[in-house]
């Protein structure tokens, strides 16, 4: 009697090779060159008023405020009220809007710095939790950090009008969708109200840059615990700043990595990939790319570097606020830097 079947092994370890090396190869092919260098860190301030601002609002979103998933939830007065006194404290122009799609509704906070010539770009991220998860990292790291951004700017004039928006219905079910705040808004933009309110010296939204997670960084080896493919090509040490194109926004990614290069030695890379990729953070790019406005995404690259994000674990005890600080000043520098173009 024959014995029993054998089935080779060979073709399928093959094939999973090549699917790793294929999965790597993608990964590395899409990223561009990096800038700044790793332990490019100095010594912590003990006393900055901007991280212990940006402490201050993460722990004011998650504890104070608690779950940010409904305009009616008990706290919602308290959050908007910080949100309008974070765009007041930055001396901007305060514009609010009420939007409704279906069964939802929304209110985005958009504040207006004006500049000197057409055009402008837009600096945002959205203020919402999804779940029980406090979303410390997810969102608040990133609301927090537009607003540094923004103050960092304060009474300061461009050549571009600089937008910052405070987006809502970011999270799922809406991210993505026409209940996000981020695509009601740029509806609103398409409209002659609209484009008077934003676009006060006229021309057009040139560029979005939208923050995600911005809060998880250290300089220890195995601090990025990014998965497969993802692994094979970025380094483990989680100090370096993720700047996320559309496939057909190299140019663009290439080009803030450039500026980044020149404002501060932090590392940051970039890459040209779909939203859908696995590894990308979620933001609020897509209605953007929709419209053919270049938008990248900026992040601590979220769950490739936490996989606690969006969890109950995702609390504001864990997030780095002093390094935090330091990138939020080089991202401001950049944002400068592409206003005055």
């Amino acid at each position: 009697m024959n014995g029993p079947t054998r089935r080779p092994i060979a073709p399928l370890v093959t094939a999973v090779t090549l699917a790793a090396v294929a999965s790597a190869g993608v990964v590395h092919t899409v990223g561009l060159e990096p800038v700044g260098r790793s332990g490019a860190a100095e010594g912590a301030v003990d006393r900055d008023p901007l991280t212990d601002a940006l402490r201050d609002s993460v722990m004011f979103q998650c504890n104070e405020v608690g779950r940010r998933t409904s305009r009616y939830s008990p706290r919602q007065e308290a959050l908007e009220d910080h949100l309008r006194s974070a765009i007041a404290g930055a001396g901007l122009r305060l514009v609010e809007q009420d939007y409704s799609v279906g069964q939802v509704s929304g209110r985005n906070f958009i504040g207006v710095m004006r500049g000197k010539g057409p055009g402008a770009i837009l600096v945002a991220t959205h203020f919402d939790s999804v779940g029980k998860s406090p979303c410390a990292n997810a969102t608040a790291s990133a609301v927090a950090a537009l607003e540094g951004v923004s103050r960092e700017l304060r009474g300061r004039t461009f050549e571009r009008t600089i937008l910052f928006g405070l987006f809502d219905n970011g999270e799922r079910p809406h991210h993505g969708g026409p209940a996000a705040g981020a695509a009601a808004w740029l509806d609103h933009l398409s409209t002659e109200e609209g484009r008077a309110e934003f676009l006060p010296n006229g021309g057009d939204l040139e560029l979005a840059l939208l923050l995600s997670s911005f809060g998880s960084w250290s300089d220890v080896a195995g601090s990025h615990r990014a998965s497969f493919p993802w692994s094979l090509v970025v380094p483990d040490v989680a100090d370096w700043v993720g700047v996320f194109g559309g496939l057909g926004e190299r140019g663009a990614t290439a080009d803030l990595l450039a500026s980044w290069g020149r404002n501060t030695d932090l590392p940051a890379r970039g890459f040209a990939l779909p939203s859908w990729a696995p590894g990308v953070p979620l933001a609020d790019e897509g209605p953007f790319r929709d419209a053919s406005i270049p938008a990248l995404v900026i992040s601590d690259t979220g769950a490739q570097r936490a996989p606690e994000i969006r969890t109950a674990e995702d609390g504001p005890y864990f997030l780095n606020y002093a390094e935090m600080a330091r990138r939020v000043r080089a991202l401001a520098a950049v944002v400068a830097e592409q206003a005055d173009r």
